[in-house]
């Protein structure tokens, strides 16, 4: 099956969930453009600043709420649960909205003293590890780690179990995933104090069978990496090298990290390639690194510090705008309508204005992504009421897909890019 097939339905058809011994799925259809999210009337009716967009606020109150890591999905398949952290009075767990009620659960009750992802976030206290909990999609289960122990909850149920430990002398570092056969778990284990742009050997990623709940290496690396994310059921995409940013590859096979594109900061894994951006050459991009081949074409002069937007169909281009990582006098999102290849005359829209975050590190970031049903895009930002950062959904059913940019665009020589 090909692996966009894969990406878009999380490979169900080929699962048999209770022979394989797979926890039971909602019985729900899954989302589609045809079978949108259904939404609670209890969610708040805003209007994004200065384009008037209609805006959803799903979470408040005093509390920093915020979706998994954008790259992995974090809406369970039938689009009733969205899983997110919650930091408040010095804890941090893992909750479930469900869509549909507004009404929020807790999966989690960890313990970690330190959950601190360094250097890219603040403390927000005890509980899970910051940053590295994964959804498995098939399963619907999230993976979390409790300190070294690494557990599942059912997002349905919430019956909760062990998988296994990482020995003491090791940190579980980087954001983990899972594959989109819901078979493995990927995750990035480093010697204990290791920290990405400081001296590290022996990173390894490694992987975990949740069918025979065996592990195996699928790669050692001299670098703190801080990111995995599935480009197929055997291919990950790992950010970013000792040396600076950029994208690597691994897979159950090769047993070591090859790169792809150097200077990549952020780069989201769609159906039609790896969306991405290499802000010191401001260039934007698309890329399949199998092939290998690629698109690449000039970032407008009004962009400054980049999150690409994760569309998983891979067919609208957005993305995040501020001053810089930590500092925010911009902070908007645009999406591209279209490139011009013959007159240069690209066409992008502003999907909403300034929008305030609070408190700092990842924790200020929109990590924008569209839903299945295309109708929204999930972001993170501030509520002035509270002053703390919460979920919101940036109404885009206007949009269809961006012109001028696709699969048959991509070459190994980039001669179709505009740069």
């Amino acid at each position: 099956m090909h692996r966009r097939h894969f990406l878009r339905t999380g490979a169900a058809a080929l699962w048999a969930l209770h022979a394989t011994g797979l926890p039971a799925r909602s019985t729900v259809a899954e989302v589609t453009p045809e079978n949108p999210l259904q939404l609670s009337s209890r969610f708040r009716r805003l209007q994004a600043p200065e384009t008037g967009r209609r805006v959803l606020q799903l979470t408040w109150g005093d509390a920093e709420c915020y979706p998994l890591y954008y790259y992995v999905p974090t809406m369970t398949a039938d689009g009733r649960y969205l899983v997110y952290h919650r930091a408040a009075e010095g804890h941090l767990q893992l909750y479930r909205l469900d869509l549909q009620t507004a009404e929020s659960t807790q999966l989690t009750r960890a313990s970690a003293e330190d959950t601190q992802w360094r250097p890219w976030c603040i403390d927000s206290g005890t509980g899970v590890l910051d940053h590295r909990s994964a959804l498995n999609v098939p399963r619907n289960q999230v993976v979390y780690f409790d300190g070294n122990q690494v557990r599942a909850v059912h997002v349905q149920t919430l019956e909760d179990e062990a998988l296994f430990e990482i020995p003491a002398d090791r940190d579980p570092y980087g954001r983990a995933c899972c594959t989109p056969d819901g078979r493995w778990l990927v995750y990035i284990h480093v010697p204990q104090g290791s920290i990405w742009g400081e001296p590290c050997e022996g990173a390894a990623i490694a992987a975990y069978n949740f069918d025979t709940r065996q592990q195996q290496t699928l790669s050692h690396i001299d670098a703190a990496v801080f990111h995995v994310a599935p480009y197929d059921n055997s291919h990950i995409v790992v950010t970013h090298p000792a040396e600076g940013p950029g994208m690597l590859l691994t897979d159950f096979t090769r047993n070591r990290c090859d790169p792809i594109r150097h200077g990549v900061v952020h780069c989201p894994v769609t159906e039609r390639g790896i969306a991405y951006e290499v802000p010191e050459e401001r260039r934007l991009g698309l890329r399949d690194p199998l092939q290998p081949s690629w698109f690449e074409f000039r970032m407008p002069d009004f962009f400054a510090y980049l999150h690409t937007g994760r569309d998983p169909a891979g067919r609208l281009f957005f993305y995040e705008n501020s001053t810089d990582w930590d500092k925010f006098d911009v902070h908007d999102m645009y999406a591209l309508l279209e490139l011009d290849r013959q007159h240069g005359r690209h066409q992008w829209l502003r999907l909403m204005g300034n929008w305030p975050t609070y408190l700092g590190g990842q924790k200020a970031h929109f990590h924008p992504q569209l839903t299945l049903d295309r109708r929204w895009i999930l972001f993170h930002g501030g509520d002035p009421a509270s002053e703390t950062c919460h979920l919101f959904l940036l109404d885009v059913s206007d949009l269809g897909d961006s012109q001028g940019i696709g699969p048959e665009l991509l070459s190994p020589t980039g001669e179709h890019d505009i740069v």
